[in-house]
């Protein structure tokens, strides 16, 4: 693969994508921020919500000369819809890494990003959109982009990027 010596070079901050997997996928680079939606419907993806996961992702990665991806963990309370839905979700994008010679994703703890980014590891949604205001003066479109936005500015300043 072209890409094999990436593994341990140190990236750039305009080759880090940073996403809150979801239905509903949060993703910020300095490149383009906003969500993804990822909806099942006959009429915007035949029900194929993976295939266009995985589109979407490949196309963004290649786009911008993605190198390292960074996403909250997989954490679901107590729901068990949600948690196949996200293992399926992080599964595609193992995939699309290894296909592609990215490292392994950098996975937070979401309630290490709460903490981190508001003081509270168990911030509200609305909590976390507004410190999004605060802290990066960006308006995210929704708390998934606001996620999205925060776990970006983690990893640039946990690796100091």
């Amino acid at each position: 693969m072209a890409n094999q010596g990436l593994e341990n070079s140190t990236p750039d901050r305009k080759e880090v994508l940073a996403l809150d997997i979801a239905t509903h996928t949060g993703y910020f680079s300095v490149h383009e921020a906003g969500t993804w939606n990822f909806t099942e419907s006959r009429r915007r993806n035949g029900n194929k919500m993976h295939g266009a996961f995985r589109t979407v992702l490949v196309s963004f990665i290649r786009a911008y000369g993605i190198r390292r991806v960074v996403t909250e963990d997989v954490s679901v309370n107590r729901y068990f819809y949600d948690m196949r839905r996200l293992s399926e979700l992080r599964g595609i994008l193992l995939e699309v890494c290894d296909s592609l010679g990215l490292p392994e994703p950098e996975f937070v703890n979401p309630a290490v990003l709460k903490k981190w980014a508001t003081g509270d590891g168990h911030a509200t949604k609305a909590q976390m959109v507004a410190a999004c205001k605060e802290r990066y003066g960006i308006i995210p479109v929704d708390d998934n982009a606001a996620d999205a936005c925060h776990l970006f500015h983690y990893y640039i300043r946990r690796h100091r990027l």
